[in-house]
């Protein structure tokens, strides 16, 4: 599979939010001599992590749906596979158009719960991570609409690191929003979670974009929403095939803005980016 990467800009917005232009896109096209690609197959969305810049996917995925493209399944990573619970369940227009609305009102110490007490007795206890995941459960549990992995109404499936092997851990089925307080456990910010006897942690340090994880489920039409462009660039050589014909992957490149770690108060406009990336990407490609 040979990837290419295309400049492409679009003045098209998110409606009723900020104004953004998009850049940059990328299709992974067959190499000549290759298998037919799968490109009438059922769409998998596979969501990056990337922290704060997760609201660029919010845009991204806005777009996907707007001119049809929905996804058959939905495998993501960190902050990605919270975008994909939601996603999960609320797969139309207002659905998305919600998820904007949820990205804009947050704020860090929603996520948190940032204050000079709890960090304070995180330092003072010694404790191997800086914050309780308490606030972060009450986030989560604010849009939750299903309660275990296999009941979401669209597949879904998370990605989780083992703490003890650095190894990726793919999760769909079992509690819901425990595996995804496990794929978003940034290491030594979050405590580990324990799920049947391991404890997990930030599924980003292990599969950043979880590409390898979706074709293990049998994905074979793939539609990757990466938060940074650096993660494409790792995607230069794209994983082996099994099977012996090459997957459609179609890979979007965010645009490269930078936002400090942790600041939630730029999501609009992060979501305004990806929505002109995306529906640049889409127009170029009919």
């Amino acid at each position: 599979m040979a990837w290419s990467v295309q400049d492409h800009n679009s003045s098209r917005l998110l409606p009723d939010l900020s104004t953004g232009r998009g850049s940059l896109r990328a299709v992974a096209e067959p190499r000549q001599g290759a298998e037919p690609s799968h490109d009438t197959d059922p769409p998998t969305f596979v969501l990056s992590g990337g922290g704060n810049l997760g609201a660029v996917q919010v845009g991204m995925i806005y777009a996907l749906i707007e001119s049809g493209i929905r996804p058959g399944m939905i495998v993501g990573t960190s902050v990605g596979a919270i975008n994909g619970a939601f996603l999960a369940s609320r797969a139309d227009l207002d659905g998305i158009g919600e998820i904007a609305r949820f990205w804009s009102s947050l704020r860090r110490r929603d996520v948190f719960g940032i204050g000079v007490l709890p960090l304070a007795l995180g330092l003072v206890r010694q404790r191997s991570y800086l914050f309780d995941s308490r606030p972060m459960r009450r986030v989560l549990e604010s849009f939750m609409a299903f309660t275990r992995l296999e009941e979401a109404p669209i597949p879904f499936a998370v990605v989780a690191t083992a703490l003890d092997t650095g190894e990726p851990v793919l999760l769909d089925s079992g509690n819901a929003l425990t595996a995804l307080l496990a794929s978003a456990a940034i290491p030594r910010v979050l405590p580990p979670v324990e799920i049947d006897g391991r404890l997990l942690v930030d599924g980003a340090a292990a599969a950043d974009v979880p590409l390898r994880q979706a074709l293990s489920l049998g994905a074979r039409n793939l539609y990757v929403l990466p938060t940074a462009p650096l993660q494409v660039a790792r995607m230069l050589d794209p994983p082996a095939n099994d099977t012996g014909d090459a997957p459609a992957v179609h890979v979007m490149t965010p645009p490269d803005v930078h936002v400090p770690r942790g600041d939630l108060s730029q999501s609009r406009r992060l979501i305004d980016l990806g929505y002109a990336q995306a529906s640049s990407w889409i127009e170029a490609h009919g």
